[in-house]
Parts: structure tokens; C-alpha cells; sequence
């Protein structure tokens, strides 16, 4: 049997689908989505309902694709063993997890559905519902942590892909072991896990990066700088992230 299911429309709500030892993808992915990104259910249909904006929604839009690629990730590793059952009902069967190696998988987790026969055209008319071993899934989610609330930066990368790019260029520079490292400040110390929580004070960033103390809070202001943490009456910056601002200015204007 098939049928054709509005996306997102299971995360309204409806009747609760058993399966012994398996709860459906809808389910699952819902539990990411509200732990990772701090979604509700019934608040995916609204997101990508959302017109384009280069801001919040297509920010929120972002976090749902990368929970759903996080969450295939686990499918084609084999960690979550995921099952096909007719629409309607009828034998259940394991999903090869090369069945997940396909270029989009949020199709799949907006309907909980696809074509067994099809299935790496999203497009094809659903016939089974995609079930996840319940007790896989849990071991899963128990370790997962959440990202928090969305920052300016986690706005500007999913919004700006150029920004992206220049700041993955950065991480790849700052984990490079270059020969001579002796006057280049904007390489990652020997001892990375030190430097990863090494806190500097705004005398010091503003000595690493050749700017004044007003020119770094006026940038920190319009979120072009990274924000300082604040312990007590203080504020320290991680020295990680200040070397890889300095990395990501460089990588912007390599030509």
C-alpha cells in the first residue's frame, strides 16, 4: 500500500505506532531534535513552513538538518539498526544501512516514511514507515549533549556559507603542525588540550590581535568577534578562539 504524507505533518501529533522493540523515526527524531536544538514536535512544521530570512528561521532550518544527518550518521555506522514496515502494518524488516547513503536524508525524517523499492529518490510515493531499535536509540540519546541557546555565530555560519568556509579553513589551519611555528601567533600551541581552556583577559586578546580595547567590544557588540566569558565581575576569552578569529581574518582574505 501506498499513500502520500504532508511533511512534518507526524509531528503534530496522532496515534501512537507499536512495534516491539522499535519506536518509528517521527518519535526519535523528535527526542533529538527537542534535547540538540530545544525544538518541540509541533514546532518543525512551523520552521519549515518559515519563509527565508538569512536569519533565525533559516538558522532553525540549519539545526534540524544537522540533527538529521547526525542522527543518519548513526544509521550508516551501523550503531542504530533501523526497520521497514508496510504503511498500515505488516512484517517488519531490517534496513540495510547502506540504504542510508544518500545525499539528503532529511526526506526520510520529515515524513518517518520512504519507497523500499526506490528508495534513493525522495520523491518516490511512500510504502513503508521507518522503525529504530528502541534500546539502541536510548543508549544514543543518553550521551548526546544539547548546543544551548543559538548564538549569533551559529546564525551567521548557517546563514552565510562563505563564513562557513572561512572558519573550516581556520580550524584546518589552526590543527596543522606547520615547521616553524616560532613567530606566528595564530598557530595552535604544542599542548592543544592546555590551550583549549588557557583564559585570557581583553589586555592580552587585544596584544594578539593588534586591536584596541573598544575596537574589540564594539565588534563583540555587532557579533564580529567571539564573546568573552564571564566569570564573577571578570571577562576571559578562550585563547583557542581568539587564534582562530586571527586564523578565519586570514583565510578571508587569501585570494
Amino acid at each position: 500500500m501506498t499513500m502520500n504524507i504532508e511533511p512534518w505533518s507526524p509531528y503534530l501529533g496522532g496515534t501512537y505506532l507499536p512495534s516491539k522493540g522499535r519506536i518509528t523515526l517521527t518519535a526519535a527524531f523528535a527526542d533529538v531534535v527537542s534535547l540538540l536544538a530545544g525544538f518541540q514536535a509541533y514546532e518543525l512544521p512551523e520552521i519549515f513552513s518559515a519563509p527565508e530570512d538569512d536569519g533565525k528561521n533559516d538558522a532553525c532550518r540549519h539545526l534540524v538538518c544537522i540533527d538529521a544527518e547526525t542522527m543518519a550518521e548513526q544509521f550508516i555506522a551501523g550503531r542504530i539498526a533501523t526497520f521497514a514496515r508496510p504503511l498500515n502494518g505488516g512484517e517488519v524488516t531490517p534496513i540495510d544501512s547502506a540504504l542510508w547513503e544518500i545525499d539528503n536524508p532529511l526526506p526520510r525524517f520529515a515524513t518517518g516514511t520512504f519507497n523500499l523499492e526506490c528508495w534513493m529518490n525522495p520523491q518516490a510515493t511512500p510504502t513503508h514507515r521507518i522503525f529504530v531499535d528502541s534500546e539502541q536509540f536510548d543508549d544514543w540519546l543518553a550521551k548526546l549533549k544539547p548546543y544551548g541557546p543559538l548564538s549569533n555565530q551559529q546564525i551567521e555560519e548557517a546563514t552565510n556559507s562563505q563564513l562557513r568556509a572561512r572558519r573550516a579553513v581556520a580550524r584546518r589551519n589552526l590543527v596543522a603542525v606547520p615547521k616553524d611555528t616560532e613567530n606566528s601567533v595564530a598557530q595552535m600551541p604544542a599542548n592543544r588540550a592546555s590551550s583549549e581552556i588557557e583564559l585570557i583577559d581583553i589586555k592580552a586578546v587585544s596584544d594578539i590581535i593588534s586591536l584596541s580595547r573598544s575596537t574589540i567590544y564594539a565588534r563583540i557588540q555587532n557579533g564580529q568577534f567571539p564573546d568573552g566569558i564571564k566569570l564573577g565581575r571578570s571577562t576571559r576569552w578562550r585563547k583557542s578562539d581568539v587564534l582562530l578569529w586571527v586564523e578565519e581574518q586570514a583565510a578571508g582574505q587569501t585570494h
